[in-house]
This record gives structure tokens, sequence and C-alpha cells, in this order.
């Protein structure tokens, strides 16, 4: 979906692959407090990642991956440092149950009547705002640039699709805890951290949530917009990220901005 240059993994722990952690890690008490602060953004990466793999087109692999039993998903959450992981890690064990359960033929056309066509959501950005869209996504490509990260060259989605958006931030959570040892390179990262989750997924993530919860007739994609307002909030809370305007820390609701979504 996105390729990540100068050699930066975009998996810094791929904790939920497989069900296991791919080699055991030390006890937290054996951890240094910035060795617990960097578990926690790798945590939060991977955590973003996934959710970014549950909003892609359904297919026979989504519901393999949504298939295999994470066992440890609530370490995963409990080191991720995010608020009420046992409500986190209990809304994505139902999602996994539903995948099970969910016709791919319903959840596909689901999936279509949501994003797809004569849309009932947009999953991009410039879908939701009625500014200039062109600058948008200008601005967007120029985060993606200034960091290195692009779509790659097979990738159907444009710059401002959720999984792109969702994926970015979810390196520069990595790019935190790979910046060298001087208080600037940190800073920059966290500032354009916040700038863009402010400035773009801000601007339109919380009423795509709400949209979700309204419109779908599936609950999964309804369990889904709660994991991924849930998630983001908290990692907006943890991190000191600013909070955009009119945005509840308990709830998705949109108080005035001007959206697109839903007048298709």
């Amino acid at each position: 979906m996105t390729q990540i240059l100068n050699n930066i993994s975009p998996q810094p722990i791929n904790w939920f692959k497989d069900g296991a952690l791919p080699s055991p890690l030390p006890e937290q008490a054996e951890l240094t407090k910035t060795e617990v602060g960097h578990l926690a953004l790798l945590a939060q990466a991977d955590l973003l990642f996934l959710i970014a793999q549950m909003f892609a087109p359904p297919s026979r692999n989504l519901q393999i991956l949504l298939k295999i039993e994470v066992p440890d998903i609530k370490e995963l959450l409990y080191k991720s440092k995010l608020p009420e992981p046992d409500n986190l890690a209990e809304t994505y064990e139902q999602i996994r149950q539903e995948a099970q359960q969910l016709n791919l033929d319903t959840w596909i056309a689901e999936y279509n009547y949501l994003f797809e066509g004569n849309v009932t959501c947009p999953i991009n950005e410039s879908g939701y705002i009625r500014r200039d869209k062109g600058a948008i996504l200008a601005d967007i490509a120029g985060f993606y640039s200034a960091f290195g990260f692009k779509l790659s060259d097979d990738a159907n989605e444009k710059v401002d699709h959720l999984t792109a958006e969702l994926e970015f931030m979810a390196m520069l959570l990595v790019k935190l805890v790979q910046a060298p040892d001087e208080e600037n390179a940190a800073r920059t990262t966290h500032d354009a951290l916040g700038s863009f989750s402010f400035d773009h997924l801000g601007e339109w993530l919380p009423s795509f949530c709400e949209q979700i919860t309204k419109t779908s007739t599936l609950v999964l994609y309804q369990d889904l917009a709660k994991l991924l307002f849930s998630a983001w909030n908290g990692i907006l809370k943890v991190n000191q990220l600013p909070l955009p305007e009119g945005v509840s820390l308990n709830s998705p609701e949109d108080e005035g901005t001007p959206y697109e979504c839903g007048m298709a």
C-alpha cells in the first residue's frame, strides 16, 4: 500500500502478525523510562497499521487476517499506554468475530455502498472539505515528501485516503523512536505529527467515524469506526498532540465543520 524510504521499517514490532510477538520482550519493569516510552510509540504505530488494514477493501486475505486470534492484543494495548485498553481490546475482538460470521459478498457490498461509486461516506479527506481541494492534496503530499513517505506504484489510493494518512501517522510515531539523540530532531517530528493530525485527520476523521456509525448496516463497520476513533483520540492524548476544536475525547460528534459526507 505504501513504501517507506530511507530504510525505515513500516512495521516496527508486527505485534499482531500471526498472533505472536516476533521475539520475547523483557518485562516492562526491566526497561528504562525511555525504553518504555519508545515501546509505547511502536505499539501505537502497530495499532494504526492494523486498523488501516481493516479499512482496506474486503477480501479473503483480510478475512483470514481477522481470523487469526491475537492473544497478546491486550499486552500491545497496555504497552501502548492508550486510555481504556480493555475496552479497545474488547472492540477488536468483536470485530474479529464479526468478520468470521460475515458473508464476504455482503461485506464487499457494504464497503462499496459506504466508500465506492456513489458513496455514502467518502474515505478520502477531500471528500469532506469544501475548501480548495488541490491545496489540501498538495499539503498532504508535502508532508509525505518531507519524511520520505510515498504511495506504492501499484496503489489505487490518493494521498488523502484514510489508510495512507493512518500509515503516515504511524510512520511518524516510528520516526520519533528513531530520531537521533537530539532534542531538535524529536521536536521536529513531534511537531509534524501534531500538525498533520490536527490539519488533516482532525479535519475529517471524527465526522467520518460518526457517519459510518449512523449509516452502516453492518455492526463490523460500526465497531471499526469506534476502534479507529478511540485509538486516534488516545494517541493524541498520550502524546500531548493538539485536539481539533469541537472534537470530544469521548464521542465522534462534529460541532459545525463543513463536511460533504452524506450529501452524495
